[in-house]
């Protein structure tokens, strides 16, 4: 009960934090000018056999803060690995990925981290977005309860209360679909909730008020850490959870900018999947109340779900797509040619 009281007030602590820094960066929204970004390198005839460093572009990124799906770019951003490139990221942090698309669509972002399926919405309002790479393959959350709870497979979970971040959000997405794969209506068998993130998820399966919740990294590792919760469903499918998204007419105006965001974020990718240690330091300017050794086991966690090469898969495209059709968002599929352009990446 120690360690529950102690990670509730952790909990609470990271979340007013997050708020905090969500609020703060999206009042620091500012317009960046990318012309010119296109061009990858300058140099002059003195310059002939040295290597030349390549023009500096601004590149404004969203992404939603909170948790730890866009792990590639927010240690890209915090060890320094795109600047280096000559990448200048102006980072601005949402609570909302409707929000964040907003801001792509309005003009005042240039890349989107977000789910697949804000590329279908926008491609069925007839808007050129398109998915030029994918740093997360999966949903994001996992169902978490507590380590004595009687619930060893979904199937027992008929007839409880089950919470979510928010209804309709990718964490009930991807509860519904496991339940709907052991033949529970999460309509009718089940009540689902909304339960939010953090200590308020903590505090919503503590006290019974929830049989289980959806959870994401580093709160899950920190959950079970403490010994008192285990992790009873991980959805196990391909899913494309977090996409490089952006607009078509910007990305045909800055190629090489996307190109070379794509190519650092690999770069990140591959080095600290052989060392996924190295990253730890990163990820706690991000979550700076995860104790070093937690944060250790959610960034391997994490990792594990990255693809290699940064594709998005025909397969997590597909997935997405059907909980669209299923939620009356779309009538059809729309074909993976028309919403994702993989060329750019190395």
């Amino acid at each position: 009960m120690k360690k529950t009281k102690m990670l509730l007030a952790t909990l609470l602590v990271l979340t007013m934090a997050l708020v905090s820094a969500c609020g703060s960066n999206n009042n620091a929204a500012s317009g960046g000018n990318n012309a010119g970004a296109n061009n990858a390198a300058t140099g002059s005839d003195e310059d002939a056999g040295n290597a030349t460093q390549p023009e500096n572009v601004k590149i404004r990124v969203g992404l939603v803060g909170g948790g730890m799906t866009p792990i590639i770019a927010q240690i890209g951003i915090n060890d320094g690995s795109y600047e280096k490139a000559g990448i200048t990221i102006e980072k601005q942090s949402f609570t909302s990925g409707a929000d964040m698309v907003q801001a792509l669509v309005g003009g005042s972002l240039d890349i989107v981290l977000g789910s697949y399926e804000h590329v279908l919405r926008q491609q069925k309002n007839g808007l050129g977005v398109k998915a030029y790479g994918e740093i997360y393959n999966g949903v994001g959350y996992s169902l978490v309860v507590k380590n004595d709870a009687p619930y060893q497979k979904l199937e027992d979970l008929k007839g409880t209360t089950l919470a979510v971040t928010k209804v309709g959000s990718l964490s009930d997405t991807g509860l519904r679909e496991g339940l709907k794969a052991v033949n529970i209506d999460p309509d009718k068998d089940v009540q689902i909730i909304n339960g939010g993130s953090g200590a308020t998820m903590l505090a919503a399966i503590e006290s019974g008020k929830a049989a289980g919740g959806m959870v994401s990294e580093p709160t899950i590792s920190q959950m079970l850490a403490t010994g008192n919760y285990r992790v009873l469903y991980d959805p196990p499918y391909d899913f494309a959870g977090i996409t490089v998204m952006a607009k078509t007419d910007w990305v045909e105006k800055n190629e090489d900018a996307m190109k070379r965001f794509l190519q650092v974020s690999n770069e990140v990718n591959e080095r600290v999947q052989k060392d996924p240690a190295s990253a730890v330091e990163a990820m706690l300017q991000e979550f700076d109340q995860i104790p070093a050794d937690v944060m250790e086991t959610a960034v391997k966690n994490q990792l594990a779900k990255v693809p290699a090469g940064l594709k998005v898969t025909e397969e997590g495209a597909k997935n997405v797509s059907k909980t669209q059709i299923e939620a009356g968002v779309l009538e059809k599929e729309i074909p993976f040619e028309d919403t994702v352009d993989l060329s750019l990446l190395p």
